[in-house]
C-alpha cells in the first residue's frame, strides 16, 4: 500500500508559517488552483503535512502531567518542565502552548477552506467528490476535537474559512463544538472508503469510527446539560462506542499483532494493528531539513545518559557512547514515573517491550548495532538484592538499581536519575543514517487498535457489563503472556474498574500521545495525578484546560467577552 508520504512531498508548498488571528491557509497555491481538483485535493493533503507539526506539542500537552512521565535534566531548559507541573504564569506564555494552538487552528482553517470549495470545484466525477468531501469532513472533524479538548470553554469556534487577520474570538461553548464534530463525522461515514483501498496514512473510515470512538467518550465525560444539548446522553455515549469498537474489531483486516514490540518496528511502520500514523520518510528533502519544526524529534526525548552509570556519572562506560543510531540521541527531556514503571506485572512481556533495561557494548563507533552477546549496562525495572547486583558486578557488567534512578519510598526522581534514566523503546529509530541525526525517519502512530480494546473495556465498565470487559482484556492481553507464568495476567469481574482501566491503559498505551485526555475523561485526573506522580504538586481541578496561549489573547479586539479559561490569571 503506498504511503501518504509521496504525496505531500508534492504539496508541502501549502504550508506557510501563520498565528491564529493572522490565517492564511492557501499559502503559495491560487484560489483559481484551489478550486480545481486537482488543487483541492492537494490542499486537503497538505493538512497532513501540517499534522507533522503537531508531534512536539502533543509530547508537551497530550502526555505531559500525567500518571506516567516527568521532566528529566533538561526538561527545564526546554520549558516541559512547566507543562509538567502545571506552573501556570509560564505556560500560558509557553511557546509551545501557542505553537499547538497555532498549528491546530491552521489544519482546522485549511479543512474550512476545502468544505467552502466543494461546491466550487468540478470534479472528474460525483464518487471522487464524495470521497474528497468525506476526507476533509473528518479531517475537520480531527481539528475541532483537539480544540475543544485542549482548551475547553475558552476555544474559539470556526467552521467557515478566513483568509486574513481575525481579532474577534468566538467563544460558544463545548456543545457547540460537539454538534458540529458529529455533523461532520456522519458526513464522513458516507463516502469515506475502507482502509485497504486508501493510501496509507489517508483518512479512511477506519480512521474515523476510531475518532468517532474517542468523541463519544470524552463528550460522555461531561455533565448532562451539555451532553443534552448535542442530543446525547451518557448512556447513548458509551453504547455507540461500544458499537463503533466492535466495528472496528470485526469488519475491517486490523487485527492484534502476536508480538507487543512488532507495534513499534522501524522496520514493520505498515502493519495491521496501526489505524492512524503521521507520516516520515529517510527522504531528507522532505524530512524537515529545510524547516526543523516539523521534523520527528521523538526518538530522542525518552533517552536518558546510558554511557554513564547512575550511580556515579563521572564514570563512562567502556564501549557506550552518549549518542547512538541504535539506543538513541541522549536528549534527557523526559524520564518515565516510578508508578509508570511498576504498574507491570514482571511477567507482563510489554514492560520490556516499553522499556530498556539492558545495553550491550557498540563496537568502534556510535553509528554500528550492538553486540548484543556483550551486556555492559543493566538498569533494573524492580528491586533487587546484593546477590543480584554482585552476580553481574563480578562480571564487569554494570548495574543501576532502581534505587539509584527513584527514591522508591515517595516516587521521586534522584538527581542523577533525571539524567540516568530508562529509555522508553516506543520511539527509538535505529533506521537514521547517523547517532546524531535530529530528524527521525519513523512514523508517529496515533491510534491503533489496542486503543480500541482499551475503550471498549471501559465502555463496558462504564455501563456495568463487567464480564464482557474480562473478555475484553483477556483478548488483549493474550501477546502478553509469559510462557509458563500465564496465570499472573488473569482477570476477574471484580477487578473490572475505572482504576484498572486507567493502569491497563499505561501498561498497553503509555507514552503515545493520548494519555492527559485519558485522565481527562476519567474524572479522575487530579487525584490520580496527585496520588501517582510526585512532582506534580500544582495540578487543580481547573487544569483539565488548558490555559488560551498569551500572545493570542494579545491580538484579540473583544476581551470583554473572549476570556481565559477559568483558574488562570
Amino acid at each position: 500500500m503506498k504511503k501518504i508520504i509521496a504525496l505531500l512531498a508534492t504539496c508541502s508548498c501549502l504550508i506557510t508559517s501563520c498565528d491564529f488571528l493572522d490565517e492564511e491557509p492557501i499559502g503559495l497555491i491560487s484560489q483559481e488552483y484551489a478550486k480545481k481538483e486537482e488543487g483541492l485535493e492537494s490542499l486537503i493533503l497538505s493538512v497532513y503535512q501540517n499534522n507533522r507539526y503537531l508531534v512536539d506539542r502533543l509530547v508537551r500537552f497530550a502526555d505531559a502531567g500525567t500518571d506516567l512521565t516527568t521532566w528529566a535534566t533538561n526538561g527545564n531548559g526546554d520549558r516541559y518542565q512547566d507543562n509538567v507541573i502545571y506552573n501556570d504564569p509560564l505556560v500560558i506564555s509557553n511557546t509551545y502552548n501557542s505553537s499547538y494552538w497555532k498549528y491546530l487552528y491552521k489544519g482546522l482553517n485549511i479543512a474550512n477552506l476545502g468544505i467552502a470549495y466543494l461546491e466550487q470545484t468540478s470534479f472528474s466525477s460525483e464518487t471522487k467528490k464524495n470521497q474528497i468531501s468525506s476526507e476533509v469532513h473528518a479531517l475537520r472533524a480531527f481539528y475541532l476535537f483537539m480544540i475543544v479538548e485542549t482548551w475547553g470553554p475558552a476555544s474559539h469556534f470556526a467552521d467557515t474559512p478566513s483568509t486574513g487577520v481575525i481579532t474577534e474570538g468566538y467563544q460558544p461553548g463545548i456543545a457547540k463544538f460537539y454538534n458540529r464534530i458529529l455533523e461532520d463525522l456522519d458526513d464522513a461515514f458516507m463516502y469515506l472508503d475502507v482502509p485497504k483501498n486508501v493510501q496509507w496514512g489517508r483518512m479512511n473510515i477506519g480512521v474515523a469510527k476510531a475518532l468517532k470512538m474517542r468523541v463519544l467518550m470524552q463528550l460522555a465525560a461531561y455533565d448532562d446539560p451539555i451532553i443534552s444539548e448535542v442530543g446525547y446522553t451518557k448512556e447513548k455515549c458509551y453504547e455507540d462506542a461500544i458499537s463503533l469498537c466492535n466495528s472496528l474489531i470485526s469488519d475491517y483486516s486490523y487485527k492484534l499483532l502476536d508480538d507487543y514490540a512488532s507495534v513499534f518496528d522501524v522496520n514493520n511502520q505498515i502493519n495491521d494493528e496501526i489505524i492512524w500514523s503521521i507520516q516520515y520518510t529517510s527522504d531528507l528533502i522532505y524530512n524537515g531539513m529545510t524547516n526543523n519544526e516539523d521534523a520527528n524529534h521523538l526518538h530522542r526525548y525518552f533517552v536518558g545518559w546510558y554511557n554513564k552509570p547512575c550511580s556515579n556519572t563521572n564514570i563512562n562506560i567502556p564501549g557506550l557512547f552518549s549518542h547512538s543510531r541504535v539506543y538513541g540521541r541522549e536528549w534527557r527531556l523526559i524520564i518515565p514515573s516510578l508508578y509508570w514503571i511498576q504498574v507491570f506485572n514482571k511477567y507482563d512481556k510489554r514492560r520490556d517491550a516499553t522499556f530498556q533495561s539492558v545495553w550491550c557494548r557498540i563496537p568502534d563507533n556510535w553509528n554500528n548495532d550492538p553486540d548484543y552477546s556483550d551486556t555492559v549496562l543493566i538498569r533494573s525495572l524492580e528491586v533487587v538484592d546484593d546477590a543480584f547486583i554482585k552476580g553481574y558486578t563480578d562480571r564487569g557488567i554494570y548495574v543501576d538499581k532502581l534505587s539509584d534512578i527513584y527514591d522508591i519510598s515517595t516516587g521521586m526522581p534522584t538527581i542523577n536519575g533525571r539524567s540516568c534514566c530508562h529509555t522508553m523503546r516506543k520511539f527509538l529509530d535505529p533506521s537514521r543514517d547517523a547517532a546524531k541525526r535530529e530528524q527521525g525517519f519513523k512514523d508517529v502512530i496515533l491510534m491503533r487498535l489496542g486503543e480500541v480494546y482499551i475503550t471498549l473495556a471501559e465502555a463496558y465498565v462504564r455501563t456495568d457489563q463487567p464480564a464482557k470487559a474480562v473478555e475484553v482484556i483477556t483478548k488483549l492481553r493474550k501477546r502478553a503472556l509469559m510462557p509458563g507464568h500465564e496465570n499472573e495476567l488473569k482477570v476477574s469481574a471484580s477487578d473490572m474498574t475505572i482504576d484498572f482501566i486507567l493502569e491497563e491503559g499505561a501498561r498497553e498505551l503509555g507514552g503515545e500521545l493520548n494519555r492527559w485526555y485519558m485522565l481527562k475523561r476519567s474524572g479522575k485526573m487530579v487525584e490520580w495525578v496527585k496520588a501517582h506522580n510526585p512532582d506534580i504538586s500544582l495540578i487543580k481541578p481547573y487544569h483539565i484546560y488548558r490555559p488560551l496561549p498569551q500572545d493570542a489573547l494579545y491580538e484579540v479586539t473583544n476581551l470583554d467577552e473572549f476570556v481565559q479559561n477559568e483558574g488562570y490569571k
